[in-house]
């Protein structure tokens, strides 16, 4: 269930990124880019970087923003403190909405 539970929190991230993202007119659709996340226990943002760029400024910015707008999990209060410590401290996620 622990493998599950990190994958089942890691696409809730995902999606919930995806859904804020507003996607920029006139970018190839194939794109996509590394962020590095880091949250605090409650699901706040408190650090984004752009680890890999996608190549294309506008696609990397509009990823940046759609993390930015999401600003907190809601959903860490029901990751356990193990998994959060070892998982979800410092996520890193490709951003690549199709």
């Amino acid at each position: 269930a622990y493998d599950e539970d990190i994958t089942r929190f890691y696409n809730a991230i995902k999606i919930k990124i995806e859904s804020a993202w507003i996607k920029p007119r006139n970018i190839p659709s194939n794109l996509s880019c590394d962020l590095r996340i880091k949250t605090n226990p409650q699901g706040r943002i408190v650090d984004l970087k752009l680890l890999k760029s996608s190549g294309n400024i506008r696609f990397d910015n509009s990823a940046l923003k759609a993390v930015q707008r999401v600003e907190t999990f809601s959903f860490f209060n029901e990751i356990p403190l193990n998994i959060y410590s070892s998982n979800f401290k410092n996520i890193v996620i490709t951003f690549n909405p199709s």
